[in-house]
């Protein structure tokens, strides 16, 4: 577990309101509160959040730290990845593709609704309040925040961190001249039983990520229902990306109703034409055993893929966490892990300094870089895997390797792996 507060330390004096319940929110109020500070957390549905069942790739130190700091069970169950296996359809390897590359690894896949489980059990429930829309943000004084409701009310904190997504209220109330700037891609994602895959054997090992002309598919087991890890009720998590022309975008993300969304379409509201129109795509490029799983696909789901910088990571006593700041392309599988580092270094700089401008400050200027990087990093690997990917079926391991040392020059860092 992380260091209690020091004695004089700033955090102590803190009222703190976190807006957004999901990884980044939680994460925050875990840490905060052990270090003395009142919080509250308030989640505008009035629901926990839904477990799409989708996976997520953590690296292990990250993970290990975690657990170190008690924000996950030691226990909680993954799939070790030792590598991204880089393979492609060829016409001698049609089945199970042509391995292009096992790019090294050090991953544990993990459910994301497990994470965020983990997460909200070690939230009080008197902190996490539901049903609570933040609609405005205003300060008034240097260590005054006046949060305003959608139900009229309003209440004033000495520090708010926003936690509320790629669409943030925070991030638009700071800086309204910052814009999402749309890839011309969506990532399209399903999960299904293993039960119903005719076999296994070709996902036991890895990340499994399949190049195609225009894009790249990933498909991995996480763990199933209660968590299980056992062969046969584990889940197959997949995703594709898939171009798709601004000016196509919004009939892309009409649902069923004819409602548009922005973002994303959830689970269910795909119209099947669409579904299968993504399928029509596809299908002939992928290898057939990854083909199969996608045809196998039902109430998939979709997002737009996009990304921004941000100038900084806070104005005053209102501060950015997880994806309300800089939003970077899955990609870089820094969502949830660059919620959770932004609130246990937000954490860390208040409990290691008396003055509270000094902290925030420290704070910010940490974060903003590392994030905006992050954001660079996420781009590169797009051109990589999707706007300028090569032809795999061409390409030794030697030259794979080059092709993306040449492509990608940043590399992602997490807490836990600082060291």
């Amino acid at each position: 577990m992380a260091p209690a507060a020091r004695s004089g330390s700033a955090i102590r004096d803190l009222d703190i309101a976190i807006i957004g319940g999901s990884i980044a929110g939680c994460t925050a109020a875990i840490e905060l509160a052990r270090l003395g500070a009142r919080v509250s957390l308030f989640e505008r549905s009035g629901e926990e959040l839904k477990d799409r069942g989708a996976g997520l790739g953590v690296p292990t130190a990250v993970f290990d730290t975690f657990i170190a700091r008690d924000l996950v069970d030691a226990g909680l169950p993954y799939f070790p990845a030792p590598a991204f296996l880089r393979i492609c359809r060829t016409a001698d390897e049609p089945r199970y593709g042509r391995l292009a590359w096992a790019q090294p690894a050090t991953l544990a896949a993990l459910n994301w609704g497990a994470l965020y489980r983990n997460l909200r059990k070690r939230v009080p429930d008197g902190v996490y309040r539901t049903r609570r829309q933040v609609v405005a943000i205003e300060q008034h004084t240097v260590s005054s925040v006046e949060l305003r409701f959608a139900d009229g009310a309003s209440a004033r904190f000495s520090l708010v961190i926003c936690a509320d997504g790629y669409a943030s209220l925070g991030r638009q109330t700071l800086f309204p001249e910052v814009a999402l700037n749309y890839a011309g891609y969506v990532l399209w994602r399903g999960h299904m039983p293993e039960a119903v895959l005719p076999e296994s054997p070709p996902l036991e090992v890895g990340i499994r990520c399949v190049g195609y002309d225009g894009g790249h598919g990933i498909f991995y087991f996480v763990p199933g229902a209660d968590d299980s890890v056992a062969a046969g009720e584990r889940l197959v998590n997949w995703g594709v990306y898939v171009a798709v022309p601004p000016a196509e975008l919004t009939a892309f993300m009409t649902d069923k109703s004819g409602r548009v969304h922005q973002g994303s379409l959830p689970p269910g509201m795909m119209p099947l034409a669409t579904e299968q129109a993504l399928k029509d795509k596809l299908m002939p490029v992928m290898p057939d055993f990854y083909a199969d799983i996608i045809a196998r696909g039902s109430d998939t789901f979709a997002y737009a893929i996009c990304d921004c910088q941000v100038p900084a990571y806070r104005r005053g006593r209102i501060c950015l966490a997880g994806d309300a700041g800089a939003f970077a392309r899955p990609h870089s599988g820094a969502g949830a892990l660059k919620g959770m580092n932004d609130a246990i270094a937000l954490g860390e700089a208040l409990r290691d300094h008396n003055d509270i401008e000094a902290a925030l400050d420290a704070w910010d200027q940490q974060r903003t870089a590392a994030n905006n990087e992050l954001v660079r990093f996420g781009n590169q690997l797009g051109e990589a895997f999707v706007t300028a990917i090569p032809d795999w079926s061409t390409m030794d391991v030697t030259a794979m390797e080059a092709w993306f040392n040449s492509v990608v020059t940043i590399r992602a860092s997490y807490i836990g792996e600082r060291s």
